[in-house]
């Protein structure tokens, strides 16, 4: 088993998010945070679908991740939410996006130095299987 794909990937994938974690630990945002403040920045007032969506994680790991960034006022119920339920950035939250961005950048740089060529074609690997199981 020591050859299985999913175990492997699954260890990478807790390997890189301690990594990522560990860089945004100053900000006081996890991996799963960042991602979200950068959908909401590039979605602008979204629901909680769409940011399940853009981010690939199920709607209540959503919902859990998106909790602490409005309890820190970092997020808010858009003022036309409508029934859906639309959130944005706060003006808080996106200036701490800018700082956490400089902190994805560092990890970011790292990480790939240290891969290599391997990180192309991991996402290349990534992409062609998240088309596939979508087709």
């Amino acid at each position: 088993m020591s050859s299985c794909v999913v175990w492997k990937v699954r260890r990478a994938a807790r390997i890189l998010t301690r990594l990522y974690d560990e860089a945004l630990a100053p900000c006081g945002l996890t991996s799963v945070q960042l991602a979200t403040l950068d959908a909401l920045s590039d979605l602008g007032s979204c629901t909680l679908d769409q940011i399940s969506d853009l981010n690939g994680h199920e709607r209540s790991a959503t919902w859990r991740g998106l909790q602490p960034l409005i309890r820190k006022g970092l997020v808010r119920q858009a003022e036309r939410a409508g029934r859906a339920g639309r959130y944005e950035l706060t003006p808080e939250g996106a200036e701490l996006l800018k700082a956490a961005i400089e902190r994805w950048r560092v990890i970011q740089t790292e990480v790939v130095a240290q891969a290599g060529a391997d990180v192309d074609r991991l996402i290349a690997t990534v992409d062609k299987l998240e088309s596939a199981r979508r087709a």
